[in-house]
């Protein structure tokens, strides 16, 4: 979605401040710490490190490294840490995704708590999770994004050993997005993160402003640029956009075991093409383009968010375990909001003396309108008994509606499940995740009520062997 002028330049005067934030991200083998200041809309980079850190396995040594870590960088440059922002790795986090009617939207958290117990794979007293929600066609795409609290406790026991409480706890593709909306001009822009972080290679698609997918995928599905265009080309379909249009951005995580990297050294260059763009939508040291490593992105994104800089708006961490993120307005935006109060009593003023007269007008014009009015009232009544015709005629339609849910209920094995079902002209759409998508067609083809069923969109494969699947089939007259 593209924000307009207006919007964008009211937008960046509710956020001119005086800040300092620390952004920290964990990774899997090294953790990527940023420190950001705020002069108004002015934002600079004054300080940055990646410090490798034992593996995830080693919980104990972990944590103490992690604390040494972030108590050494803090210590170092004397930072004001009370704006901390924490990213987690992608490979420590579960997402979920939601489909629902655009009605839902002012009772979703109602319609969460009801779904949350179906989507997760661990109870929700075992988790925390937030949503990141967009709207695509009339419905509400929620992406739900969860992480099992005895991470996050071991990730906040560390801070605490450094003396730091942390006011946010996101994940990397959150601040992902938070770093690429921020450093590029365009909301529209289509954009794909690769990211090489241990054994698994975190894929992260971003669009229109909003965190598109976020997949976690083996080395060997995207150590090619043909496997690399058809991982990319399955989700810009989905998001509306031509492959070509997609600008694709990988880097390595340090720390990594020795091994040579999975992705193409080539594409690992785009990487530090991405950190360039930092150096253009921020104030940085004279050393930053010879020190700083692609790894940082996730950390600048944290720290954007530190600074009311970022959009993706995740936190994990419960309402009452979060700090207070505004404590007062600075006084120039006192000021703004002083003036926008004058301007606007004025502009009611005016439009109270402009209404005034208008209401004349209408008055006359109603009068004048009365006539059509009564034939409009005239043809109201026809078309109520008109429809009351074709609700009599259709009422056949809904029970055999009744019949083919029934029947689908019946063919549809018990481990997969239905996330959308539409029917309309003799046709059933059918969208969902099942342990083997490819066994569902001869199913519906074996049945009485279908007929040409066929996939619409190519399967996919998700968290625990499921398989993401769109398919279409005929109903039998």
């Amino acid at each position: 979605m593209s924000t307009s002028p207006t919007a964008r330049l009211f937008q960046r005067t509710t956020r001119l401040d005086f800040l300092h934030g620390l952004g920290i991200a964990i990774q899997q083998r090294s953790v990527a710490m940023v420190h950001l200041q705020k002069r108004l809309a002015a934002v600079s980079l004054l300080h940055h490190r990646v410090q490798p850190l034992p593996p995830p396995e080693d919980a104990e040594a972990r944590r103490s490294a992690l604390a040494a870590a972030v108590s050494a960088f803090v210590s170092e440059h004397a930072l004001d840490a009370d704006r901390t922002f924490v990213v987690l790795p992608r490979a420590s986090t579960l997402l979920s995704r939601l489909s629902l009617p655009e009605a839902a939207k002012n009772d979703l958290q109602q319609v969460l708590e009801f779904e949350i117990d179906r989507l997760l794979p661990l109870s929700r007293d075992e988790v925390y999770y937030d949503t990141i929600v967009r709207e695509a066609g009339g419905k509400l795409d929620v992406l739900v994004i969860s992480v099992p609290r005895r991470v996050v406790a071991e990730v906040l026991a560390a801070l605490e050993q450094a003396d730091i409480r942390a006011r946010s706890v996101a994940i990397s593709p959150a601040a992902i997005l938070d770093f690429l909306r921020y450093t590029t001009k365009e909301d529209d822009e289509h954009a794909v993160a690769l990211v090489e972080d241990g054994a698994g290679v975190e894929f992260d698609y971003v669009a229109r402003g909003t965190l598109i997918a976020s997949h976690l995928v083996r080395g060997e599905e995207v150590a090619s640029a043909p496997q690399i265009s058809r991982l990319v080309s399955q989700e810009s379909m989905a998001a509306g956009a031509a492959p070509g249009a997609v600008k694709v951005y990988a880097w390595r995580v340090p720390g990594s075991d020795g091994s040579p990297p999975v992705l193409d050294p080539e594409l690992l260059a785009s990487g530090t093409e991405l950190l360039q763009r930092a150096t253009s939508a921020l104030s940085v040291p004279d050393d930053f383009a010879a020190t700083a490593t692609p790894s940082l992105v996730p950390a600048i994104g944290a720290a954007l968010g530190a600074v009311r800089e970022g959009s993706a708006d995740v936190n994990l961490l419960p309402a009452e375990e979060r700090r207070s993120m505004e404590e007062g307005a600075p006084l120039l935006t006192f000021l703004c909001a002083a003036l926008l109060v004058l301007v606007t009593s004025v502009w009611i003023v005016s439009a109270v003396v402009k209404d005034h007269r208008i209401a004349g007008e209408l008055h006359q014009e109603l009068s004048d309108l009365e006539p059509t009015v009564r034939s409009v009232h005239r043809n109201e009544e026809d078309a109520k008994a008109i429809n009351e015709k074709l609700r009599i005629l259709t009422q056949g339609d809904r029970r055999r509606i009744a019949l083919v849910l029934k029947e689908l209920s019946e063919v549809v094995p018990k481990d997969a499940y239905l996330t959308t079902f539409r029917f309309r002209s003799g046709k059933v759409e059918l969208e969902g995740f099942a342990q083997s998508a490819s066994d569902l067609v001869p199913m519906l083809e074996r049945s009485p009520y279908f007929k040409n069923a066929q996939f619409t969109s190519p399967v996919t494969k998700v968290q625990d062997n499921q398989e993401r699947f769109s398919l279409a089939t005929e109903i039998e007259e």
